[in-house]
Parts: structure tokens; sequence; C-alpha cells
């Protein structure tokens, strides 16, 4: 198979996302391609560039001649860190000449808004630190690289997979609390939707956005599955206890209203409160992007791997 992209360097190459990616890469036939990383021995099949991303010298090396970066990398809980980094990353690929840019972002940069269905075209409210920081991650790049690298963000829901941690909570609780506390909880979450989306459908709506033969600078891509029946809280819950061996809850349990969901979620403190809100992706289907990955196959492999 022959490769598609002139180099790919991609900056959190070694996380849950990135693994995935560089495997799927490779299948694609893609052969330079470039890690960015402090431990050499990580990856093979993979040139790895030892720094990180606030040294710039490992910058320039990992851009240098590429005709892709791939932006996977975000620092916990430290907005001004993010912000320098990029702001770095984007001066090295600038200088480089880089041609195209793909950032890695998240859905919840919407923030708490009332639209119920959310897409790109959404005005962002966002409420947590990490919102806000992805966010302004967003607009930094845009501000940068506008009329210099063709940069497409794209923003997915809740990533699940082999070595992800959504989901595990979920399965965890099923698994080892109460049958009861699990009736209750299946009551309070009748409606909710889950907003998951397998890593196989990420990496895929990447590399298909990074060939995609049209310009698409600025432009924003939600990467969801919220249509799919199975996105929801109590399906989901009802199909994994039969699924991991348990008894089943397929009685249909009297469900808490929405708009108590809706409180319980505020005091939390979480952003998105309205429990059947969905984010679109038929921006991204709009491009042609299709996909084969099947929803239920992936939650299938998910449970056969906490299972070990």
């Amino acid at each position: 198979m022959k490769s598609k992209l002139s180099g790919i360097s991609i900056l959190g190459g070694s996380g849950f996302i990135g693994t995935n990616l560089v495997k799927y890469l490779l299948s694609q036939g893609e052969e330079d391609i470039r890690i960015l990383s402090r431990n050499k021995k990580i990856m093979k099949s993979v040139s790895i560039i030892e720094g990180d991303l606030m040294n710039s010298e490992s910058l320039r090396l990992l851009v240098s001649g590429q005709g892709l970066v791939i932006n996977l990398a975000y620092i916990q809980d430290d907005h001004k860190a993010n912000l320098i980094a990029m702001d770095k990353l984007a001066d090295e690929c600038i200088k480089a000449k880089v041609p195209k840019f793909i950032h890695c972002s998240t859905a919840v940069v919407a923030g708490r808004v009332k639209d119920f269905s959310i897409n790109e075209a959404t005005l962002c409210n966002p409420i947590s630190d990490y919102e806000k920081t992805k966010l302004a991650i967003e607009h930094l790049l845009i501000s940068r690289f506008k009329g210099k690298v063709e940069l497409i963000i794209v923003r997915p829901t809740a990533v699940f997979g082999v070595g992800g941690l959504n989901l595990v909570k979920t399965i965890d609780t099923l698994k080892n609390k109460p049958r009861i506390l699990n009736i209750l909880i299946i009551m309070v979450n009748q409606n909710r939707n889950l907003h998951l989306i397998p890593v196989k459908e990420v990496v895929k709506s990447i590399y298909y956005l990074a060939t995609l033969d049209q310009d698409l600078s600025g432009e924003k891509f939600i990467i969801s599955n919220d249509e799919h029946s199975y996105n929801n809280y109590s399906v989901l819950v009802k199909y994994l206890a039969i699924k991991l061996g348990h008894k089943s809850y397929k009685f249909t349990y009297i469900p808490f209203s929405n708009s108590f969901l809706t409180m319980l979620l505020k005091f939390r403190g979480r952003s998105q409160v309205n429990p059947i809100q969905v984010f679109s992706n038929q921006k991204l289907l709009d491009h042609g992007f299709y996909s084969n990955t099947n929803f239920i196959k992936e939650i299938d492999k998910f449970c056969v791997f906490l299972e070990k």
C-alpha cells in the first residue's frame, strides 16, 4: 500500500489515541512517522524524536520536512503551559513551512449551551478550566496559522477503547456495586446520552481529513456517534449486564425526570447538564466520511479487555 502523505509528525503519539492512530497509519502504508517522546524505546516502526513540548529544538526536528503535523498532546491542569507549548509548536511549523496541521481538541469545548444538537457553529460557553484551556488553544492556533498553514480542528466526544478510561467506571459500577444501587443509577440516568465514540472511529476520521483533497483551513469537525441507540445509559448498561454475565436489568424502571438529572449534574459541577443533548457529526458526513466501525463490536472488545 502506497503512502498518501509525505511524512507525519505526531505529538501525543504515545497516548491512548496516539498509539491507536500510529497503528492505523501503519496499516494504511504510511512509513515516515515521527513521534515526540522522552522515551526512545516507546514504539517500534516509527522515528522517535527525543524531547518535549517546551523544547523548541526537539519541536524543530519533529516537524522539519514533514507534510502533516498532528497534535494530540495536552498538559494536564496548566492553562499557561499549554498555550506556551502550542505557541512554540506553531512557530516551528511556520518556519518549517508545514502545509497541514491537525489539532485534536474536544467536543466539550462547547461547554454549557442550550442547543439540543451541538454542532461546529454552536457558540461555545466553556465552564471548566479544561474546556477553557482547550478552546483557548483552538483560538491560538487559528490566529497563528491563518494564511500560513492549513489547520483542521477535530472535536471528538467521549473516546473509548482498549487503553482508554471512558466507560471504565460505568462497567466497574455495574460489576462491583450492589444491584439496588445500579437500579437507582439506571432510574436517574434513564434518558442520558453518553456521547461515546470508538477510538477506531476517531483515528479513521483524522486520517480521512488528512488525506482529503480539499482546503479545510480553519475548519472544525465534531467526531461523534450520538445517533446510535446504544449510546444511552440505560440501554447500554442493560446490554453490558448481559455481556458481563450478570442478572439482566430488562425491567423498565420508572425513570427520574430529566429536570432532576439536570439539577444533579449542575450540583456536581458538570458543564453539559442537558441529559438528552447530542453532538452532531453531520458536517463530517457531509464531507464524505464513511466508516464501517461497528459500535457494539467495539463495546464487546472493550469488555473482553477489561475482563482479562
